[in-house]
Parts: structure tokens; sequence; C-alpha cells
């Protein structure tokens, strides 16, 4: 069976082999992000290993956004075997300690972790959305809790590193807050939703794609912060930065933060370089799970950004850590 890194490699060389010799598409006008950093904030992951988790905290602490949730949810075996139930629940208890050492290295406003969904939503015979059975969670509950304090002018961002499935769960379980929150999620590739984020949930992928607002950041277009080791031992010496310094990155961002684009675009709109509006085209199969494609469509609501400035998502991922507001007096309890 394919591991998880071995899946990660032969999706990164998917979009190069493919664009050989491709002709180059043509410039997309520019378009505002439905959001900035004055939004409020939930973050869900699957793994623990990204540094966008110290990122988000770090931007709370200095009060450059409104955090007001994170979660842990992946799907499982049999539809996903790289990460079994009991990886799941030692990611929820490593996320915990990922606060905590937070909050001990001073970071304050961080909310309490709560568990997200465990599984995948299973498409229904009638291949209707509104006939999908919801799964619940805590972190579901709170997407909604949270979304309803949103409003469709100043919606809840929800940042997405993992499946769509808990985001895809709270609209099952209440359709209301679709036009009060926007997904900022992360996979692999432009033209559809079939890199490991999105095969770990494909209807999932499909209903945030076709009920809600998302925006799609892509490994592709190179999309991650520069964070080697090195450059840690510029943070403040703290529980922080010895928990990243001892972490193993993202085999898709081995010298940076796999699932840090939507965090960043929260405070850098000029990170963003291009970027065009998509729909659903048509499903694609790999590895035995169906994803979305998808085709421009001015029309749509739901964005994939193709182009950014890596330098930029650099130079503010260590502008926020290193930012004397963000590192207050070690406050271990929660805020």
């Amino acid at each position: 069976m394919m591991n998880r890194r071995d899946f990660l490699r032969s999706s990164l060389a998917g979009p190069i082999a493919c664009s050989l010799g491709a002709v180059a598409a043509p410039a997309v006008r520019k378009v505002v992000l439905p959001y900035d950093r004055t939004n409020p904030v939930i973050y869900d992951n699957d793994w623990t290993n990204d540094y966008v988790d110290w990122y988000l905290m770090a931007l709370a602490s200095a009060g450059d956004i409104k955090y007001v949730g994170i979660s842990t949810s992946s799907s499982i075996p049999p539809y996903n075997k790289h990460m079994t139930a009991k990886h799941l629940a030692k990611s929820v208890e490593w996320r915990r300690k990922i606060v905590r050492l937070g909050r001990e290295s001073g970071f304050r406003n961080v909310p309490d972790p709560v568990a997200g969904t465990v599984g995948n939503l299973k498409k229904p015979a009638s291949g209707k959305v509104a006939d999908t059975r919801p799964l619940d969670s805590p972190g579901s509950r709170q997407i909604i809790r949270e979304a309803h304090k949103a409003t469709p002018a100043k919606p809840l961002v929800v940042c997405v590193g993992g499946p769509l499935t808990v985001v895809a769960d709270a609209y099952l379980l209440d359709n209301s807050i679709a036009d009060r929150l926007v997904v900022a999620y992360l996979d692999n590739h432009n033209a559809g939703m079939y890199g490991f984020n999105g095969w770990s949930d494909g209807w999932a992928a499909y209903i945030v794609l076709t009920k809600l607002r998302l925006v799609q950041f892509t490994v592709q277009s190179k999309s991650a912060a520069q964070i080697p080791k090195k450059r840690l031992f510029e943070l403040p010496d703290s529980p922080a930065r010895d928990f990243m310094i001892a972490s193993t990155p993202d085999v898709a961002a081995p010298q940076g933060d796999a699932d840090g684009p939507p965090a960043i675009s929260l405070m850098r709109p000029d990170y963003i370089k291009k970027l065009k509006r998509v729909s659903f085209r048509r499903w694609k199969k790999r590895h035995d799970h169906e994803m979305p494609m998808f085709r421009d469509d001015p029309g749509s609501r739901a964005i994939v950004v193709t182009e950014v400035d890596r330098n930029v998502a650099t130079d503010e991922w260590f502008r926020a850590m290193k930012n004397p507001k963000a590192w207050h007096t070690a406050n271990p309890n929660p805020d």
C-alpha cells in the first residue's frame, strides 16, 4: 500500500509532469478575497507537524486576529489508511499540547482546541448533498456557533489544512450558516481538489465547493513560507520554539509551513498574485476515491489562488513570530 509520504510525493509530481509543454493560461483579472484580518477565525487540521498552529497563536496574542476556534479532524480507515483512529486521537491530544505550550510561552487570546469530525462523509445513492448523513462533532458545532455570531458582510473564516469534512458537516447540520462563513483551504493542485486533502474526503470537498464560499490555495503554486530549522533560533527561547525545532515538517514543504497559506492570506493580501473563479466540472478518480475537478467560471463564488509570492509568506511568518507584542508573560491557563 502506498503510504502518506509516497502519496504526497506522487501528488506533487502530477502538475509538473502535466504542465510541460502546456500552453500558458491567460492572465486572470485580480479580485479581492472575501475576508481579511478583521474576520473571526477558526482553524482545523489533521496532523500537527505544521508551523501554522504557532503562527495563528502569535497573531491572536498580538491582537492581529480574533481567534475563536481550533479543531482536529480527519477521515480514518477503511476510507483513509494513512490516518488511523489511534493516530487521529493522538493528533487531538498533540494539538491540545501545542496550545498548552503556546500559553506557557506567553501566547494569549488562544481558544481551547476541540475534537473535530472522525471519518468521512459518504456520498448518498441519490447524489444529492441534502441526502448526506452528517457525522456531528464538537468541531462542527463550534463552526455553527461562531458562524451565527458572524454576518454575510463579515463572515467567519475557517482555515483548513486537512480534509474539509468538519466544515461540510457543519453545513449539513445547519444550512443557514452558508452565507456566514468562508473556507480558506490548502490542497495540492490548481485544477481541482485531488491532492491528499481532497482525496481524504472527496464528498466533503464537493459540498464545500458547491454550497459554500471557498478560497483554495495550492502546493503547486509554491505557496509555503520558507522556514528552515536554523532560522527558528531567531525566535524567543521558549517551549514553542523547542517544539518547532524538534518537529518533522510535512513532506509537501520540508523547509516550510505546508498548511500555512490560508492563514498568511488573512494578514497579507499582497501575498496573492493571481487567482480565478471556478466551479465543479467533473469527478476525478484516484487511488479509489472520487474528487472534484474545476472548470473556469467567472460567476462562481469559489476561488483558486494560482500564483503567490512566497517571499511575502516567509516575511510575514517571521514578522508575526518575532513580534514582541505576541510574547507575554507565560500564562498556562485558558484565556
